[in-house]
């Protein structure tokens, strides 16, 4: 994959997932679209932002390894969203269980949210740098 294909479908990737994400506020409404949206429109771009990166990074000088910094939090996360609002929905309010373990496991990460996703965000933007500078195969 040259420099240009590589920012190219980056480009379109980001922005299909504004599209994605437009379409389905709209067709969803607020109140659904915020318990999965931006977490289903996270999933699908991520799997393809480290896809990208899995194929550009080594013609970048740099492991195709690093790519998996850049997705595999992002997926999780996104991952780990859907599931809870699916579950939550699911088992109704005669099941608790989701809905106190939340609230005993947000207090605690609310203060480390901010420097984890920092990292996460700065990890991400060197590589996709990175791999979007023209070097091998250019």
């Amino acid at each position: 994959m040259t420099h240009r294909d590589f920012l190219y479908r980056l480009a379109i990737t980001l922005a299909a997932g504004l599209l994605v994400a437009g379409a389905m506020r709209l067709g969803l409404g607020a109140r659904w679209f915020d318990f999965y949206g931006w977490a289903t429109v996270l999933l699908a771009t991520a799997v393809a932002v480290t896809v990208l990166l899995w194929r550009r990074l080594p013609l970048a000088g740099a492991s195709r390894w690093w790519s998996l910094l850049a997705g595999v939090p992002a997926i999780a996360g996104a991952a780990i969203q859907i599931g809870f609002w699916v579950m939550f929905f699911r088992t109704g309010g005669s099941n608790p269980t989701l809905g106190v373990a939340r609230e005993m496991v947000l207090p605690a990460l609310d203060a480390a949210l901010p420097f984890m996703f920092a990292i996460w965000l700065a990890i991400s933007i060197g590589l996709i740098t990175k791999a979007g500078r023209p070097g091998a195969g250019a």
